[in-house]
């Protein structure tokens, strides 16, 4: 990426907006993994350090999560957050987080090794792996499902004013803030 000498934002920033920019065009997908501070730093002509900036920034904002040894990867509501939908609340409880965790990591190793084979047959394996992985883990998705519909989790698009009924065009959109929501940093 070059740097224009007129842009005024840092260059972490300037990270973080070309990756915001891939995951809203689809260049990059909901648990895609993201390269590592390293080559992040060799791709983008930046310093290390101010690569690793970029995925810490990208972390706080939630529109990735990192795998301890397995690297980061875009959440998967980053899409919605995006387009301005109010974060869910992580979960509470260790142990299905942990769980959830898991089980994402294997999705990840998966997915992976979906899109690293080399034959008709090894994609083909992989996504039956896919698919019997999610089989396997039914009852940890309902879970998941029940915890956040317990706790008012679920990522809903930004609250919008109807239509007065003297037809002014609606207001612009809210959001709405609570002790249980948090939205990105701007």
């Amino acid at each position: 990426m070059a740097h224009d000498p007129d842009d005024k934002r840092a260059l972490f920033q300037q990270v973080v907006d070309d990756i915001l920019d891939q995951i809203r065009d689809g260049r990059l997908n909901p648990n895609d993994p993201l390269p590592s501070a390293r080559k992040m730093a060799d791709v983008y002509g930046v310093a290390s350090m101010t690569a690793q900036r970029a995925l810490r920034e990208l972390q706080n904002r939630r529109i990735t999560y990192a795998v301890a040894g397995k690297g980061t990867f875009v959440h998967p509501d980053a899409f919605d957050l995006l387009r301005g939908g109010v974060l869910q609340e992580p979960i509470d409880d260790p142990e299905l987080r942990r769980r959830v965790t898991a089980y994402l990591a294997d999705q990840q190793a998966i997915t992976i090794r979906y899109h690293q084979a080399r034959t008709l047959d090894e994609k083909n394996a992989a996504l039956q792996d896919l698919l019997g992985h999610a089989d396997t883990h039914g009852s940890l998705i309902d879970e998941v499902i029940k915890y956040q519909a317990d706790h008012g989790n679920f990522a809903k698009p930004p609250a919008i004013a109807a239509v007065t009924s003297d037809d002014k065009p609606p207001a612009a959109p809210t959001k709405r803030r609570s002790s249980r929501t948090r939205e990105p940093k701007q």
